[in-house]
């Protein structure tokens, strides 16, 4: 049987699909966010009058002002202000605008495009590269506060997710916990059920002075369940615990033991588990521990 090979840009299409959705969602969201009035389509149709308005305030400075160095103070004042308010795109064709009424409102040559020439060329190269420069510094302003607006939103995204998924994760945690104190009471009724039949075959069976051979080791038998179904109902009470230490209702029932007997126990089961010899050296001292 021969294996199709897989395109490893086919492969990764639906990561860099889903990426592309992400970008164009966070895109439309910083759209949703900028003012009616500060897109840059609104920009374009307003470069031309804002233009025209410093032009017509040039030329009356001109008249009114017997030295007039400065013909395109306004004008670059014109683009900083519709760099920074709609971008990139409108400032560049308000320097273009710009240009074409300085180059033909205030060259000597008078009224006229004088850009076919070096020296018109040369007289208007500055205001021109200053323009540039003002949009590609807004270019770069607004690059700025776009990726940190899309920064932004992935993180409150992120969060919201993490928050869903904490709070799924909070009822998981809350389930477990019923389970486990549902399933404690339930293993407690047989555990108790089962020591007590335990305790009362033991009873009968001490009862009698002379046990038959066959329930010799019967007896040690029950005597071996009494102690493991204590231990289970140990084990329970343990997990019963649990459960008030994750709702913080823990209370310790500290009771005084002998720490020898705990080991001594714990070996007799591994021996009949293990079928092992196991010696075990304790001191003759008891060992009393305080403790839950």
């Amino acid at each position: 049987m021969r294996a199709t090979p897989i395109d490893p840009k086919r492969e990764g299409r639906p990561v860099v699909l889903v990426r592309l959705q992400q970008e164009a969602k966070l895109r439309r969201h910083y759209i949703a966010q900028v003012p009616r009035w500060c897109q840059p389509l609104i920009g374009y149709f307003l470069s031309f009058p804002f233009v025209a308005i410093a032009l017509i305030l040039t030329l009356l400075l001109k008249m009114t002002l017997t030295h007039f160095y400065f013909p395109g103070a306004l004008m670059l004042l014109t683009i900083v202000l519709v760099a920074f308010i709609w971008g990139v795109g409108p400032a560049l064709l308000s320097v273009f605008l710009s240009t074409l009424a300085l180059d033909y409102f205030f060259i000597p040559s008078g009224e006229q495009l004088s850009l076919q020439s070096w020296d018109g060329v040369a007289q208007i190269l500055p205001f021109f590269l200053i323009g540039i420069i003002v949009a590609i510094i807004s270019g770069q302003r607004e690059a700025a506060r776009r990726r940190a607006l899309f920064a932004e939103l992935a993180l409150k995204e992120r969060a919201d997710e993490l928050e869903e998924t904490n709070q799924e994760l909070k009822e998981v945690n809350q389930v477990k916990d019923q389970f486990i104190s549902m399933a404690s009471h339930e293993l407690k009724t047989p555990i108790t059920t089962i020591r007590g039949q335990a305790e009362v075959t033991l009873r009968r069976l001490s009862r009698q002075k002379e046990l038959p051979e066959e329930l010799a080791g019967v007896s040690h038998a029950l005597e071996q369940i009494d102690e493991q179904t204590l231990r289970l109902n140990a084990l329970v009470d343990d997990l019963l615990d649990l459960s008030s230490i994750r709702a913080g209702k823990m209370k310790l029932r500290l009771s005084n033991f002998d720490l020898r007997e705990v080991c001594q126990s714990a070996v007799e089961e591994q021996r009949l588990l293990t079928g092992r010899h196991i010696e075990l050296e304790q001191p003759e001292t008891p060992v009393m521990l305080n403790a839950d």
